[in-house]
C-alpha cells in the first residue's frame, strides 16, 4: 500500500465505531463492484485501508492498495443528475461531510420500488447482516433494470413514511448510502 492518488474515502461515524471495537487492526475500503454478490472480496478489489490504532482510533492517513483495480460499477458511474447526487459524489470523495446528506434527502424526490407508480405499499430489502431497509433511487437513470417500476415520493415525507426502517440509497451503484431513520426524523424535527 502506498500514498494515496484517488480521493481519500471519508471516515464515517459507522466507521469509527468499528474502529472502536476492533483496536490495533485495520480498516478495508472495498470498491463495491467487487462486493455486490456478498462474496469475498479479492485483492484487486480493495481500494484501501485505515489503520486502527490500540485506542480504537482511526489513523487518518489512507494506505492505498497498489493492486487495487476499479470496477466497471465505479469506472463506468454517471455523473450526478441533480443536487442530492452530487451531495452523495462530494460525500464518497471526501469534498462534504456525510452530515450535508440527511438535509439533502428530505429536499429530495425519491424514486422507491414499486410494481407501479400507483403502489403505496412499502417493499423492503434485505441486507447480508439480515436487517431491513427501503431501497430507493435518486433519479430514473439509477433505477435498477430488475426494479418492476417505481414510485416517486418527497424526501420530505419519508421521516413519517419509512416507520423506523432505514433508507437504502442507490444500492446497486458505487456511490450508495444507508441512512437509519432516527437520523432522517431528527433532521426533519431540527427544521421544525
Amino acid at each position: 500500500m502506498s500514498e494515496p492518488a484517488l480521493p481519500v474515502p471519508p471516515i464515517t461515524d459507522e466507521m469509527r465505531a468499528h474502529a472502536e471495537q476492533n483496536p490495533n487492526s485495520w480498516l478495508y475500503i472495498t470498491d463495491p463492484g467487487y462486493a455486490a454478490d456478498g462474496g469475498e472480496v479479492p485483492p484487486e478489489g480493495i481500494v484501501g485501508a485505515y489503520r486502527i490504532g490500540p485506542d480504537g482510533e482511526i489513523d487518518e492517513e489512507f494506505q492505498v492498495n497498489d493492486r487495487y483495480q476499479p470496477s466497471a460499477m465505479v469506472t463506468e458511474r454517471p455523473e450526478p443528475t441533480n443536487e442530492l447526487e452530487r451531495v452523495l459524489v462530494e460525500i464518497a470523495e471526501g469534498r462534504m461531510s456525510d452530515s450535508a446528506l440527511p438535509a439533502a434527502i428530505l429536499d429530495a424526490e425519491l424514486l422507491l420500488y414499486a410494481p407501479s407508480a400507483d403502489d403505496q405499499m412499502l417493499y423492503t430489502a434485505e441486507m447480508s447482516d439480515g436487517s431491513q431497509l427501503l431501497p430507493a433511487c435518486t433519479s430514473a437513470g439509477r433505477v435498477p433494470d430488475d426494479w418492476p417500476g417505481f414510485r416517486r415520493v418527497p424526501g420530505s415525507a419519508l421521516p413519517e413514511l419509512l416507520n423506523g426502517l432505514a433508507l437504502g440509497l442507490n444500492l446497486h451503484e458505487a456511490v450508495q448510502a444507508i441512512i437509519p431513520h432516527s437520523v432522517l426524523e431528527q433532521t426533519a424535527a431540527e427544521r421544525a
